[in-house]
């Protein structure tokens, strides 16, 4: 009886089919919420699949294959590569089989099995997925640098990039401006400017950006329009003997020189030592100037005139009219100070000596 249980349990126990599992890799395998076993690993890495095999027949060969939609084929019979190039296979212990994939392109896409034949083209296997990624790069001979155009001239900004999965790129208006669909972004490789206006110039950003990383360009839009000439106050009032600024500013590009701006008073330049004008270059093409009158005589009192130019044309003047007042004003500083330097006070100082006043009386 011993003897026939011997026979009927030996045959069972010599039958026990392979048992595959893929047990360590590099980069770490995660599953996904679809249940797929997947490795992710960026361009240009190694990848590493340690398979361990326990019950194999000791005829039996361990064999890695790879397969997508595409095509599938055979890597490695035991530890013998068939593209030693992209594929190497060693053996760590008895029962461990690693294949190493090198310098991963986008090719390596796919799904890596490792297998044991157990029977008529049926097998023990063991799979994982794996998926190359690679960061953004913005390239440059397909993407806009610096740009200088004309005002009334049709313009878009292009943004290519490459990667793995292919990235999304956007536009944006650096300083949180909006562009010219009137949106804060602009999801699209090539974002069409229209006609070019002032209003154009500026920062543009472009991004590209997939899940393994991103790259920014930053392009500078000028746009080539004769100046633009604003007044701040369009009415300025001073008394006679006392100082007054009468102020304009700017926006043009090419800038206007300080030579290209013109004080006027009914029509003729505002010269003589009793005038000083003062021009400050700032940013976004905007300029500033000021024209200081000292002594304010009567025959000072009317309308003036500022006006630049470049290489696009003259501006349109913007005008002030400096009309008498009763009572002294206080210039740009703040201060009020006549022309004869009898009196230079600021308002805090008169206000300073009217509290002591009061002060003293207490």
């Amino acid at each position: 009886m011993k003897l026939l249980l011997l026979f009927v349990v030996l045959p069972v126990a010599l039958c026990v089919d392979p048992e595959v599992l893929i047990q360590d890799t590099r980069p770490p395998t995660k599953r996904t919420p679809g249940g797929v076993n997947q490795i992710v690993i960026n361009k240009s890495e190694d990848a590493y699949l340690t398979c361990v095999v326990h019950n194999k027949d000791a005829d039996t060969k361990v064999e890695w294959r790879y397969w997508s939609p595409k095509f599938s084929f055979t890597i490695s019979t035991g530890q013998d590569s068939k593209d030693p190039f992209h594929y190497q296979v060693d053996q760590p212990s008895a029962i461990s089989w690693r294949l190493k994939i090198q310098n991963v392109e986008v090719w390596a896409n796919a799904r890596y099995f490792c297998q044991v034949l157990i029977g008529d083209k049926k097998y023990a296997k063991d799979e994982r997925t794996l998926r190359v990624v690679d960061p953004p790069k913005i390239l440059d001979l397909l993407t806009d640098s610096d740009m200088t155009i004309e005002e009334g001239t049709l313009f878009s900004l292009r943004c290519n990039a490459t990667g793995e999965p292919f990235p999304k790129v956007k536009w944006e208006r650096l300083a949180g401006g909006l562009l010219p669909s009137g949106g804060a972004e602009h999801a699209d490789f090539t974002m069409n400017m229209g006609v070019a206006t002032p209003s154009h110039r500026g920062a543009y950003k472009c991004t590209a950006e997939n899940e393994a990383g991103k790259d920014t360009r930053i392009v500078a839009v000028r746009i080539v329009f004769k100046p633009r000439v604003e007044q701040r106050h369009r009415v300025v009032s001073q008394a006679v003997g006392y100082r007054t600024d009468l102020e304009c500013t700017a926006a043009g590009y090419p800038i206007p020189e300080e030579s290209q701006f013109i004080w006027t008073k009914l029509g003729k330049p505002v010269t003589g030592g009793n005038y000083k004008v003062i021009y400050i270059q700032g940013a976004s093409d905007r300029v500033f100037t000021k024209l200081t009158i000292y002594n304010v005589q009567l025959s000072d009192y009317g309308l003036y005139s500022c006006m630049a130019s470049n290489i696009k044309g003259d501006s349109t003047p913007a005008q002030i009219e400096l009309k008498q007042s009763n009572s002294p004003t206080p210039d740009s500083t703040g201060q009020i100070r006549s022309g004869a330097g009898v009196l230079s006070v600021s308002l805090t100082t008169i206000f300073t000596l009217l509290l002591v006043c009061l002060l003293q009386r207490m």
